[in-house]
């Protein structure tokens, strides 16, 4: 009965241990992430001014990426640390810090070794400004130029992509070059200024001399057509107007023939024989 009782307590342990095992392992896994983001935090705070958070911090993101994924690997931990909760506290926390490596386009400083050859550049540039003090604008120009023609065709390259380290060096180098030892002198050509106040200046008077040209043809042509419209014959209603009274009545003194009075025969015999005297001749007196 002792051993039986032993056998089954033995057997219990046995099949309880995987689960407290995994446990322990998750916890284990849970702990060293906080370590790992912890220390990825606390490198980027160090890093932040100047900006070497991703040549600064590549190690501490590496191990921080490396533990997660074991832990999301792992049944038993996504279980328990994971979805369990709105919050969702550890995918949260990872996805923030994993967000900050992304906006910083860190990838881009380890992607065909540009972090390297940038950072030589910039080693070389320096270099020569501390060793030509009061000469750096005439001794320095190539390198400056080398240095900044090189970010121009990584930044088209990469579409404006560009490793947010090498961006904060690039931008603090251009300020110092142009602020603090005022090397970039930008020429000023009073030739172009003078042509654009000729310019500006000309273009109001040849809109007004144009208005005033337009104006002045086109109340000429109006005048001329005032006159042209007083010269011009009846209009087609005078013209109908006249021939209707140009035609012979209708009325009933036309279609009724008038009766000739007696006073008018008279005149008509006369006039008759008078005629008649012109064409025959005088007349023969008999005596």
């Amino acid at each position: 009965m002792e051993l039986k009782g032993f056998l089954e307590v033995f057997i219990l342990i046995l099949c309880t241990l995987p689960s407290a095992l995994a446990e322990n392992i998750c916890d284990k896994y849970m702990r060293e992430l906080a370590q790992k983001q912890s220390a990825f935090v606390q490198c980027s705070t160090l890093h932040s001014v100047p900006v070497r958070l991703c040549n600064g911090c590549e190690s501490q993101y590496s191990e921080m990426q490396g533990i997660y994924f074991i832990m999301r690997e792992e049944k038993n931990c996504t279980q328990k640390f994971f979805d369990k909760d709105r919050i969702n506290i550890v995918s949260t926390t990872q996805a923030i810090l994993t967000s900050l490596w992304a906006k910083a386009y860190c990838d881009d400083c380890f992607a065909s070794n540009n972090s390297g050859a940038f950072d030589n550049k910039t080693r070389e540039f320096e270099n020569c400004l501390r060793d030509h003090k009061g000469e750096e604008c005439a001794l320095c120009l190539p390198h400056y130029l080398d240095l900044n023609g090189f970010y121009v065709g990584l930044d088209k390259h990469n579409n404006g992509q560009v490793c947010y380290d090498m961006q904060d060096s690039m931008n603090r180098t251009r300020e110092h070059w142009s602020k603090d030892l005022k090397c970039c002198h930008r020429q000023f050509n009073p030739l172009i200024f003078l042509i654009a106040c000729g310019i500006a200046a000309i273009l109001p008077a040849l809109f007004y001399a144009s208005t005033y040209a337009l104006t002045k043809r086109q109340e000429r042509n109006h005048g001329i057509l005032i006159a042209d419209s007083r010269q011009s014959p009846p209009s087609t209603s005078v013209n109908a107007s006249n021939s209707i009274a140009d035609l012979p009545s209708t009325s009933s003194t036309a279609t009724c023939p008038r009766v000739p009075s007696k006073k008018n025969e008279e005149e008509t015999s006369s006039s008759d024989d008078s005629a008649f005297e012109e064409t025959v001749g005088p007349k023969i007196i008999k005596f």
